[in-house]
């Protein structure tokens, strides 16, 4: 009889732990234990957030920039783009139709290729106080919009580009409060209050 409930209890523990691996996604968060300062200790597939190099969430410090004045323009391509907005309970995403006839293409400024637009990922608080994923000067922003893109040249989608060099380009864009209201946008707040707080 105690061997039995010996081997249950392993069973049970394997089932936990195989659980809690695929769960890894849904656990990470921006503060305290689970927080970026964490994410390379909680999972070993992300111990490169642990090194300090190449990562994200970042504080851009202005000061602290190098201008270049020989920079060309980020060129965005001004299509309409169908899709399907995702809750993904961490961040709203906006996944556009890959059957789409017309693309969207990133080119210029420092990029030496042609991204194809796929993802809009859209990261917003509780509050008007802290919503942005990055910060500048330590300041958080109410929302921060990103576009990202795969290296349509080089690479046939984004899940092959993702571990790629030169696979994606990521465009962050930081939101602030105002008056006027954007109808476009609109489509996409309008869902804001589904997604589950973090």
């Amino acid at each position: 009889m105690c061997l039995r409930h010996l081997l249950l209890c392993l069973l049970a523990i394997v089932v936990i732990v195989n659980e809690s691996k695929a769960s890894w996604e849904e656990w990470w968060t921006y503060d305290g234990i689970s927080g970026p300062a964490f994410w390379g200790l909680i999972n070993p597939q992300w111990s490169l957030c642990s090194k300090g190099r190449r990562q994200s969430p970042i504080n851009i410090e202005p000061d602290k920039l190098l201008f270049d004045r020989h920079l060309r323009p980020v060129l965005v391509d001004k299509h309409k783009v169908s899709g399907h907005l995702h809750n993904t309970g961490q961040f709203l995403l906006f996944r556009a139709d890959r059957e789409a006839k017309v693309r969207v293409n990133i080119t210029g400024g420092p990029l030496a290729y042609h991204y194809q637009f796929e993802e809009i990922y859209i990261h917003y608080g509780m509050d008007n106080d802290h919503g942005s994923e990055h910060h500048i000067n330590n300041y958080a922003f109410p929302a921060e919009i990103q576009v990202y893109g795969f290296n349509a040249e080089l690479y046939h989608n984004m899940s092959e580009a993702k571990h790629k060099s030169q696979g994606l380009v990521a465009i962050s864009l930081m939101v602030q409060l105002g008056e006027s209201l954007n109808s476009e946008l609109r489509i996409i707040t309008s869902a804001f209050n589904q997604v589950l707080h973090r």
